[in-house]
Order: structure tokens, then sequence, then C-alpha cells
């Protein structure tokens, strides 16, 4: 497996801006609060913002041009309890929130969304078809992922995805090495596989793994920094997030330290890391690129049920090797 290291860059945390807070126009029960707070995966697509919530069922869709609250969507069936304990245990922890190019039957392309896999019940997902406009297109179609995790629980110790992005004709998936066995690791597939099984059967597998490279991001503080996010910069770039959290495994929540945030090559090359402003635990990351200029939109989660996840927004231009 290739390695790469990289370490932040001297200079002061990125600053961000507060959009708004996810709140929602009703919550997905009478026991919840009516805002995401959870926050773990963002995807803008023209007016719409589309977010994902570990601890829920359901994404939420807001009007970036509108401040009024967010509204859930159903993406997954089944019941989770209320109880903060029980409700840990028993959600898919859907990680990931990423868009895919047009393929058959999704001529705007989809939203994707998947499952950490960090235990058995976390192999679930869904794809939802876009409409031109950025809106939702019909219904949300379940997939089953538990053949691919499966296939990765092989080479990888303590399985977490949570992140992934297309690069190219690949598919890429980030594994959040933020336990003592596990490590940060970039796994590619064949994007084509990846998209013919979202029309097929609906069952995420992999013929074999193209590429697998473990990275070295450093620490802030004592706790290391582990990926939590991607998306795609183009075809040759994507932009990453990763946060240092106190925690010695997958599972449980650790104090958290700060975040940064990177963009890595078609080569698998780490060209930037910042650091972002320590108030932040982020976990979801969008991007777009203007005239040599990342756009960045932020979620994140703060730990806390009580406290509604904020929406923020960064601007981060490009060095001159990320341009070439």
């Amino acid at each position: 497996m290739d390695r790469h290291e990289a370490r932040p860059e001297d200079l002061p945390p990125l600053e961000l801006l507060e959009l708004r807070t996810l709140d929602l126009d009703a919550p997905s029960h009478p026991d919840r609060p009516a805002h995401v707070s959870a926050a773990s995966g963002v995807v803008q697509r023209g007016d719409f913002a589309y977010v994902i919530g570990d601890d829920e069922l359901s994404l939420a869709v807001f009007r970036v041009s509108d401040p009024a609250p967010g509204r859930l969507r159903r993406v997954l069936s089944g019941d989770l309890p209320t109880g903060a304990d029980e409700r840990k245990a028993a959600k898919p922890d859907l990680e990931v929130l990423t868009a895919l190019p047009p393929f058959e039957q999704h001529p705007q392309g989809a939203l994707l969304g998947l499952g950490s896999g960090s235990k058995p019940n976390r192999d679930r997902g869904f794809v939802w078809a876009l409409a031109p406009d950025g809106s939702l297109d019909g219904e949300p179609e379940e997939i089953d992922l538990q053949p691919l995790y499966g296939l990765l629980r092989e080479s990888l110790d303590e399985l977490n995805i949570e992140g992934a992005t297309v690069m190219g004709d690949g598919f890429w998936l980030l594994q959040r090495g933020n336990s003592d066995l596990g490590a940060n690791v970039v796994t590619e597939l064949a994007l084509d596989e990846v998209l013919d099984a979202l029309v097929g059967d609906r069952t995420l597998a992999a013929g074999e793994l193209r590429g697998m490279r473990s990275y070295d991001l450093g620490q802030l503080g004592e706790a290391r920094l582990t990926f939590s996010d991607a998306s795609p910069l183009g075809e040759e770039l994507l932009v990453f997030t990763a946060s240092a959290e106190a925690s010695s495994d997958t599972y449980s929540d650790g104090e958290i330290v700060g975040s940064v945030v990177g963009t890595i090559d078609r080569d698998g090359e780490v060209r930037r890391l910042r650091r972002i402003e320590s108030a932040y635990k982020v976990e979801g990351v969008h991007g777009a690129l203007d005239t040599g200029v990342m756009t960045l939109t932020f979620v994140c989660d703060q730990d806390d049920p009580d406290v509604a996840s904020p929406l923020l927004s960064a601007t981060l231009p490009l060095d001159q090797e990320e341009k070439r």
C-alpha cells in the first residue's frame, strides 16, 4: 500500500462564515429536536443544499436563497429509538453524501449516501436522482453495501467510511482512521462498476480494488487528524476534511481538538492542508472551483443533540501546483 504524509501549513486558521443553522420545519419524531444536530455530509446543486445526519434515516433539504427551515425526506426504511444510547447503537450512521455524474436512468446525476460500515447495521445507503434544477427527482432507492464493505474489511482494520467522491473514471472511498487500529486510507474502485450496480440490483460490490493508499496527516494537540469527508474539484483534484478527536475507537465520541481542509490530486498527493478555526468539528464538505478559487461549504457535528449544526462557508485560493 502506498503511503503519504502531510502536515498542516504554518498559516492562520481558515475563518468560516456561518450561513445559517440547520433548523427543520418538523422533527423526525415528536421526541426529537427540529434541527439537524449531527450533520455528516453536504452537497449543493443549484439552489438546493442537501445534508445528511449520522443519526437520522432522512435527508435534509434546504434552499440556499431561502432562510426558511429545511425539510426531511426519508431515504432509509425502519425506525430508530429516541434514547441517545439506543439510537446510537441502532442508527445506520450515514456519513457519506456525494454527487454522481449522469448515468443510465439518471440523466442529471444523483445523490449517493453511504453508511460508515463501522458496525454490521451500518452497511446501507441510498441513491436519489436529481432533476435539471438540482431538486430531487422521484423517490430514493435503498442500496446494500455489505458485499463491498465485506471486501474492504479484508484489507482495513475497523472499517469506518466517511467520505467518497468521483475522480475521473474512479470512485474513491475515504476511510477514517480514528481508532488505535485504524488508518486513513483512500480506496479506489472503478466508477463504471459502481454506476452499473446502482441501476442493477442496487447492491454495491467490486470485482477488485483498483488501489489503496494510506495517509498520515499529523496531529492537532495529542489527537491524530483523520478523514471526515471529500468532494470533487473538477476531474483532477478533490477537497477533503479531517478532524482530530480524542477517541481510541470508531464508536466513542471524544474531545474535539480541531479540523483541517486539504486537497489531493489524481496521483494521490496531498497539495494543501490548512487548519480550520477550532470552534468547529467539520464533518462534511462540498467544493466548487471558480477562476482559481475554491468555494467551500461545510457542515459540522458538535456532538450535542440539543445544538443545531451550522452551515458554513469559506474560500481558499488554489496554489500553483493545484492549478496544473
